[in-house]
């Protein structure tokens, strides 16, 4: 692919397209958006939580992230319904989720919408109480999910990332963005070490400044699942590492630190080389607290 051409964003959200805009990029045969990075492969450990005794397994923090698109035959009200009151409300028991939050795109691209967990233990989505969901579905989600256009679940070990939140310790999962940036990249093996360190001590640091960001996270993907009847919204290959940049608004595009941060010779060295760069931007459509 040579260029990014995306669409026109929601008319709703002040200056979206300018995001989207600033972030395109033409370069040679590799696909580039965005104005954040992830990256392939960290050389340093993932965050974990320690085991409190040697016969408890290791837990490993993450996300379970799910993008998804009602299709042409699931109405938004019906599709928007069934998630925000049923699908949804079902995981908040789960005592691995710690976050509940949905978001909608405002770039005009599809899948429209992503769902978002955090976790204590990546591992949990693979054990009960959430392995055992799709057993007692209703009437209804089995109805929805007959129809949908598309379910790309997956889930993400998450990495260190040098930079705390701008509120510290006050920050809450449960109450994030309200806009974010999803960034999916692939570096080659060879470029894995540079483009760690550019991330870690250049790029994060860098977009800090800019008085709209909340916070950066970042992940390695480990596994996930594709369901739905629209194939042209199946990914070819989920890209392995993620960064979620948190904003308070669309203007951090009209800042000089993030224009700063997007014309540093490292940051076009590492465009230069990466084989996928594709951003996407959304803001916060609602989140869950545990009652």
């Amino acid at each position: 692919m040579t260029s990014c051409n995306p669409r026109p964003p929601s008319p709703s959200v002040s200056r979206p397209q300018d995001i989207i805009t600033l972030s395109s990029c033409s370069v040679s045969h590799r696909t580039h958006r965005y104005h954040g990075r992830s990256f392939t492969q960290p050389t340093y450990k993932p965050a974990t939580h320690s085991p409190t005794s040697r016969t408890q397994p290791t837990m490993t923090e993450g996300i379970l992230l799910v993008f998804s698109e009602p299709g042409s035959a699931v109405s938004e009200a019906e599709y928007n319904d069934w998630y925000d009151n049923e699908h949804v409300p079902l995981r908040i028991p789960i005592p691995a989720f710690q976050s509940w939050s949905r978001w909608v795109a405002v770039d005009g691209q599809k899948p429209a919408y992503f769902a978002l967990y955090d976790v204590t233990d990546i591992n949990a989505v693979n054990q009960p109480p959430y392995s055992l969901l799709p057993q007692t579905r209703s009437d209804r989600e089995k109805d929805i999910l007959s129809r949908i256009g598309l379910l790309d679940r997956r889930a993400y070990e998450k990495v260190a990332v040098p930079v705390p939140p701008r509120k510290g310790d006050a920050y809450d999962v449960r109450s994030p963005g309200p806009y974010v940036s999803v960034v999916l990249m692939d570096v080659p093996p060879e470029f894995e070490e540079d483009f760690n360190k550019w991330y870690n001590e250049e790029h994060v640091e860098l977009l800090s400044k800019a008085p709209q960001w909340v916070r950066t996270t970042r992940y390695v993907y480990k596994e996930g699942g594709v369901s739905g009847n629209d194939d042209n919204l199946k990914p070819k290959k989920v890209p392995k590492y993620l960064a979620l940049h948190e904003w308070t608004d669309p203007s951090v595009v009209e800042t000089e630190e993030l224009k700063a941060a997007l014309a540093t010779p490292w940051t076009k060295k590492v465009a230069e080389y990466a084989t996928v760069f594709d951003r996407r931007f959304f803001k916060l459509h609602r989140s869950w607290e545990r009652k």
